[in-house]
This record gives structure tokens, C-alpha cells and sequence, in this order.
């Protein structure tokens, strides 16, 4: 019987993630360099269709945690219906933008910040504002400060990324 107690408190804590965001803005590619960082990133990725996951092992300064990505499907069409399923459970959620898209830092306050307060108790979920893209520096459209203010108003923290290149993803 001891045995069994001590297995099952060795098991990392799993902790669900919600990946948020308009189509394109490379939650997908996102999600496939932090798991997969030493593969080479497929340039024709497909709109994911509805919603899916990897798991990923992290170090944190706690210990090691397991990581369920939710990577969700930024079209109208599927986000509404399933985004109720998606919060089930889920201990943080990764809004993405694109920086050289300023429409999809825009949705962010007009829809996906609705859509969160509308299917999950955000106030319960860690939160993490992340501006994909950042190797483009060049068609910048959504400058750091702007994002840092969107953070300040709704409690999260920023960082700007490159599913690409790799930086800050892992």
C-alpha cells in the first residue's frame, strides 16, 4: 500500500494550458518548437481545426511540472463553440499575437479577452501575454510599450517570441 503512495507522489503535477489567438498568429509553430526544439519548424503548417495538444516536462523552480498545451483553432467558428471545453480544468492560458499584425493584437481586447472572462474564471488562471514573430523586427506593428500596457490592464506578463528562430521559447 505504501508502495503505491509513494509512486503516485513522484508523478509531476499536470498542469493544462489554453493557447489563444487569431489564425496565423503561430500559436501551431509555437507549440512544436517548445516541444520539439531540436526538429526543424515546418513552414506549411495547416490552421489547426478545432483544437490540439502536446505535453511537454519543464523545469520550474518548484520541480518538474507536466505541461498540456492546449493549442487552440483562432477561427470564429471553432473558438466559440469549444471554448468552454477548452478552460476545463486548465491552470493557465498564452494569449498570442503576431507584431507585425496589429489587427491580432486588437482582437485580443475585442474578442479573446471576452471570450476568456465569458467561459473561465480568468482571475484562477495564470496568464501570459506572448508577441510571436519577433525576428521580423523590420514589420513591426504593435510596439513593446503598447503590449506592456495591454499586461498592466489585465494582470499578465509579456514576452515576445520567434517560433522560428527559437527565442524565448524555451
Amino acid at each position: 500500500m505504501s508502495n503505491r503512495a509513494t509512486s503516485t507522489t513522484s508523478k509531476p503535477p499536470l498542469y493544462k494550458i489554453v493557447m489563444l489567438g487569431d489564425s496565423g498568429v503561430g500559436k501551431t509553430s509555437l507549440v512544436a518548437r517548445l516541444t520539439n526544439p531540436d526538429r526543424p519548424l515546418n513552414h506549411d503548417i495547416s490552421a489547426t481545426m478545432g483544437i490540439e495538444f502536446d505535453t511537454q516536462m519543464l523545469d520550474t523552480p518548484h520541480g518538474k511540472v507536466k505541461a498540456q498545451i492546449w493549442d487552440t483553432a483562432g477561427q470564429e467558428r471553432f473558438a466559440r463553440v469549444l471554448l468552454p471545453t477548452y478552460f476545463r480544468k486548465a491552470k493557465g492560458v498564452i494569449l498570442v499575437y503576431d507584431v507585425t499584425n496589429a489587427k491580432s493584437f486588437e482582437s485580443l481586447g475585442e474578442r479573446w479577452m471576452t471570450q476568456l472572462n465569458d467561459h473561465a474564471n480568468s482571475e484562477d488562471l495564470a496568464k501570459l501575454l506572448v508577441g510571436n514573430k519577433c525576428d521580423l523586427e523590420g514589420s513591426r506593428e504593435v510596439t513593446k510599450e503598447k503590449a506592456e500596457m495591454f499586461c498592466a490592464e489585465f494582470g499578465m506578463e509579456h514576452l515576445e517570441t520567434s517560433a522560428k528562430s527559437g527565442e524565448n521559447v524555451l
